[in-house]
């Protein structure tokens, strides 16, 4: 049974010191009144060593029965009544710290209607180069869908150049071969003419020479 009572006391203990330290971390103050007496000690009968204004914050030393020890910002320690202390601020300095957020959140929202303004600025003219991206995109797309469209008319012009070309080296080939032919028949025409004419004075000579012939013979008959 020791054990464990010695066990349960030692966690009270530290139970306590945590408490306690939680207590005197907080920032405590005078609550409103017209004034707060400091004493030496615990009691009415103590000397008053100073008269502590409302508001006015200090510093949780301990607390035993109805009194607390505390210690002012200046350092000067004593005792007063612990039902005039409170873990709240007073309320001036609350209407301050209210104040202060108020302008600071003034200021903030300023700011951001700043940065929406400039946000709504930056957004319409996103808007504006998405709407100018897009007619280019729509102009590039129609310039290539001509391209593609001259391309085919220039592969299809090329194909039938192509086409072009080769009737045209059959037809010289063609030409060439009729020239060739054309040029064989005038030889050959030629040489026709020239047996020909041959042929009409050989005959011609052939002639003469007989009826030369027949002549003398006739005129030897008459003598």
């Amino acid at each position: 049974m020791k054990p464990l009572l010695s066990c349960l006391y030692c966690s009270a203990i530290i139970l306590l010191c945590l408490i306690s330290s939680d207590l005197f971390a907080t920032e405590w103050h005078v609550k409103p009144t017209s004034e707060v007496p400091l004493r030496r000690g615990q009691g009415t009968d103590y000397k008053i060593d100073a008269v502590i204004s409302d508001g006015t914050p200090v510093s949780l030393l301990q607390v035993d029965g109805d009194w607390a020890q505390v210690q002012l910002g200046s350092g000067r320690e004593g005792w007063i009544l612990k039902r005039y202390l409170s873990d709240e601020k007073p309320l001036k300095d609350q209407v301050s710290e209210l104040e202060q957020t108020k302008a600071d959140l003034e200021v903030e929202l300023i700011q951001t209607d700043n940065h929406l303004t400039e946000l709504m600025r930056v957004n319409s003219e996103t808007e504006q180069n998405l709407v100018a991206c897009m007619d280019e995109n729509n102009t590039v797309k129609s310039d290539y869908q001509r391209l593609q469209k001259d391309t085919a008319n220039v592969v299809q012009t090329k194909k039938k150049l192509v086409t072009a070309e080769t009737q045209l080296n059959e037809l010289s080939n063609r030409l060439s071969t009729l020239e060739l032919e054309n040029k064989g028949l005038k030889n050959n025409t030629s040489l026709i003419w020239f047996l020909a004419g041959s042929g009409v004075l050989l005959l011609g000579l052939l002639i003469g020479v007989l009826v030369g012939k027949r002549s003398k013979k006739r005129y030897s008959s008459l003598l």
